[in-house]
């Protein structure tokens, strides 16, 4: 699995593109709406030359009128996506969004290098640059709540799903993204939060995985 480092900085501005009110206190991150189904999510970019291969990976599909990216990888091509959308983390402390895990890779377990693939994956970063992030993952194996600090004081993985129990089943996912970064970090951050990412990896255990995404948004509750 690749790092998002630096990635982000080829999304510069695009924040502003696809954002939509859904609460009083609560902003849509996308809402797709101007993606053609089928399509590579507008807006969102990966490693510089790797865009043909995310195009494999992540596309465009629509359910009951609500518009999602939907990924599956089987050639190991494990890479992700980000939509640049820096946010005041003090006034949305909250991230929400949907995903449905639909293939699990085989053996994968987010607590090592050699066997750290996830079916859903969902990335914070913090600045542009700095390296330091959080990420929320659906488990083939691990139980929830588990943490792993893959990089000292920079990177947290966090089991919000786990196992086939629910497999092709819509989750709704909350995280309080300021506490947890208190809690994990043992601080507060320096800077807000710069993209929200995703990925959908196997490549570790060779094993194919999928996942479906939608509804990102964050909030003030």
């Amino acid at each position: 699995m690749k790092r998002w480092k630096g990635l982000i900085v080829l999304t510069l501005f695009s924040f502003t593109l696809g954002i939509t009110t859904v609460a009083a206190n609560e902003m849509g991150i996308d809402d797709f709406s101007k993606t053609k189904v089928g399509d590579f999510p507008l807006w969102w970019s990966t490693y510089p030359f790797q865009g043909g291969k995310v195009k494999q990976v992540y596309k465009m599909k629509e359910e009951d009128g609500k518009r999602f990216i939907s990924a599956f990888d089987n050639k190991d091509i494990s890479l992700p996506i980000y939509k640049d959308f820096p946010w005041d983390l003090q006034k949305y402390p909250v991230l929400k969004w949907r995903w449905r895990a639909t293939t699990l890779p085989k053996g994968a377990a987010e607590n090592s290098r050699a066997t750290n693939d996830s079916a859903c994956g969902v990335y914070v970063p913090f600045g542009k640059t700095s390296g330091v992030a959080l990420k929320y993952v659906w488990s083939s194996t691990l139980a929830v709540g588990n943490v792993w600090e893959k990089d000292p004081k920079e990177f947290f993985v966090i089991v919000k799903s786990s196992g086939a129990a629910k497999l092709n089943q819509w989750q709704e996912v909350s995280v309080n993204v300021l506490e947890e970064f208190k809690k994990h970090f043992g601080k507060n951050p320096s800077k807000n939060p710069s993209a929200v990412g995703i990925m959908t990896d196997g490549n570790a255990m060779h094993s194919a995985s999928g996942c479906d995404y939608g509804d990102f948004r964050i909030s003030g509750e």
